[in-house]
Order: C-alpha cells, then sequence, then structure tokens
C-alpha cells in the first residue's frame, strides 16, 4: 500500500508543471510556451549557429523579443497604500485577487459592501454637522448616532 501511495504521488509530481515568466524592467511579462527557448545575454548581439551536413556553418542573429502577454492593469490608485486618498481612487477587482485587492478590502471597505464610501470612513459624533447627516441617511437608516 506504501509503495502504491509513493509511486502515485511521484506520478504527480512528475506530470506538475510550472511556467515560467520573463519579468521586464517596464513592469510588463511574457510567459513562455511548451518547448520555447530562452537566452539570456550580456551581449548587444546573440547568434544561432546552424551546421550542415557537408561542414557549412551559418550564423544568423537572433533578435530580442517583443512578445509580451500581460500589460499591468491601471487601477487608479493614488497615494500611499490604505491611505484614505488610496481606498478612494483604488477601483476594486480591477487586477483581479492582488495583495493590493486584499489590503482594500481589509482597510478600506470595513462594512463590507464592495464600496468605499462615508460609511467606511467617517466616526459620527452626535453634532449637527453635514458629514453627520450623510452618515446617518447612508449607514444608519436616517436614525441619529446613538453613540454606541
Amino acid at each position: 500500500m506504501k509503495k502504491w501511495v509513493a509511486s502515485i504521488a511521484a506520478g504527480a509530481t512528475m506530470l506538475a508543471s510550472a511556467q515560467t515568466v520573463i519579468l521586464f524592467d517596464d513592469g510588463l511579462q511574457y510567459t513562455l510556451g511548451e518547448n520555447e527557448k530562452v537566452y539570456v545575454s550580456n551581449y548587444s548581439k546573440l547568434y544561432q549557429m546552424q551546421t550542415y551536413s557537408k561542414g557549412d556553418v551559418k550564423l544568423t542573429q537572433i533578435l530580442p523579443t517583443t512578445k509580451r502577454d500581460y500589460v499591468p492593469v491601471e487601477t487608479g490608485a493614488v497615494g500611499s497604500v490604505g491611505s484614505h486618498e488610496w481606498c478612494e481612487s483604488y477601483i476594486p477587482w480591477s487586477e483581479g485577487l492582488t495583495w493590493d485587492m486584499i489590503t482594500w478590502q481589509k482597510t478600506c471597505d470595513t462594512n463590507k459592501d464592495g464600496k468605499y464610501n462615508i460609511c467606511d470612513w467617517y466616526q459620527p459624533t452626535g453634532r449637527a454637522t453635514f458629514e453627520e447627516f450623510e452618515w446617518q441617511d447612508r449607514c444608519n437608516d436616517g436614525k441619529p448616532w446613538d453613540g454606541s
């Protein structure tokens, strides 16, 4: 039984594959396909050598790839992560589930309604101010703050 479990685990490990992703300095990335090769060089020109059966050699210059399969999405975020300015400008789910999205959910959307508004950032005081009345209407069913 142990050998059977071990062989299944080994087979599953061999079937698991990892993708190679190249991250460029400009923030873009390219994911390599199956059997696609990568050449890394410090030289400005890179050549591929092809040898023929008669002994002839052909050198072909390899140009850097211009392919990109990921372009960063504009999140609208301005300011430092977690600040009021950032919470207001961040576009939720604009880049999928990322650390920024999780930070927005935990730090900004405190009432978990999927929006960042006065219900998340305003602390009621009981004083008659415009913010207090807006908070009552939007967040407290029109009722004044009861002190809790």
